[in-house]
């Protein structure tokens, strides 16, 4: 049995059993593992889910979304593309993780399903990301291999032509060159993009963001920014 505590009248685990521990520790079963086609590896959500619900048992962990934001969206020649950010929270006994997910539908006919495609990434990627902290029972190996910061990026969808030319219109605006947002993203990130078309989705939407929520500010980091 767990150790318990009482506060007030809430008892809650303060640790894991020798159980689970010894569960969390053992290396991860190949099997579970899948490969997407740009060599990619991953877990699928539902083996997340069911992972904990077997370590932890069912009821004995929670999830919470934090914050759910729709970052970019645009519509190009009939079709549309969105992108979120999902912030996350799960709870196990007095343990708890929080990570940021991301999640986009590109190049959709139907919007609705680029929400729903959006969304469902952004929450999906979210929690696996909190329960990575977990060990390699949760993916965290793969993570390992494949998440150095420059890695993850460039593992992304590419930005849209529709992205990149309402970074074109943004610049045009603020009076700013392509050079000068491609060395403030570097500086930032520890990149080496050169074009606008290099940029990952996740950061050209970033950008945008920034730009219609924060112009000032961003077009003031922007230009202080030494290439």
């Amino acid at each position: 049995m767990p150790d318990l505590f009482k506060e007030g009248k809430d008892h809650r685990r303060t640790i894991f059993t020798p159980e689970q521990i010894a569960e969390l520790q053992k290396p991860i079963d190949e099997s579970r593992v899948q490969r997407r086609p740009d060599g990619l590896t991953y877990l699928p959500t539902y083996d997340v889910i069911e992972t904990a619900n077997r370590i932890f048992g069912y009821g004995g962990w929670q999830r919470e979304i934090k914050r759910l934001e729709k970052i970019y969206e645009d519509e190009s020649e009939g079709t549309y593309s969105v992108a979120y950010l999902c912030e996350y929270r799960i709870r196990i006994g007095d343990i708890v993780h929080e990570d940021v997910g991301f999640g986009s539908g590109v190049s959709q006919t139907d919007p609705a399903r680029a929400h729903e495609t959006a969304l469902k990434g952004a929450v999906s990627d979210a929690l696996k990301r909190c329960f990575r902290a977990l060990g390699d029972q949760f993916g965290l190996g793969l993570y390992k291999k494949h998440e150095a910061e420059v890695e993850e990026y460039s593992a992304m969808p590419l930005a849209t032509d529709a992205q990149v030319g309402r970074l074109r219109k943004e610049l045009r605006a603020a009076n700013l060159k392509e050079k000068e947002l491609i060395d403030y993203i570097n500086a930032h990130m520890g990149t080496r993009y050169a074009r606008l078309e290099e940029l990952p989705l996740k950061v050209a939407s970033r950008a945008i963001d920034r730009f219609i929520k924060d112009r000032e500010s961003f077009v003031k980091e922007i230009k202080g920014t030494k290439g």
